[in-house]
């Protein structure tokens, strides 16, 4: 979700430099029901990192999150063994909203 906090992570991870770390964090921002103020992100206007991912939202709009996943060794020290990124799946959130709208008693 916020991405455009550290720019130079994007590029280890496999995700691009600052242009994509930007575009990343503002697809995030769709997503999203608000900003946190209180972690201002310097590179993005002093915006705040997304805050809420929004289950209707990604479903309507089709963006899924983006996990950036780090691995470090077992051992401390070590280092890391791995890093990447990956989108959670879309069924999740499908299917998420559908249990919570039979929840709330509204017809699917």
């Amino acid at each position: 979700m916020a991405m455009v906090a550290a720019p130079g992570v994007t590029r280890f991870v496999g995700a691009g430099g600052f242009d994509d770390a930007l575009a990343i964090s503002n697809e995030m921002s769709e997503i999203c029901i608000a900003y946190n103020s209180n972690y201002a992100i310097p590179t993005w206007n002093f915006q705040g990192t997304c805050l809420g991912i929004d289950i209707r939202k990604v479903v309507e709009t089709g963006i899924t999150p983006i996990i950036n996943t780090g691995i470090a060794h077992k051992q401390a020290g070590v280092g890391q063994v791995g890093a990447g990124t990956v989108r959670v799946p879309f069924g999740c959130f499908e299917k998420a909203l559908i249990a919570y709208a039979e929840k709330m008693g509204i017809e699917v």
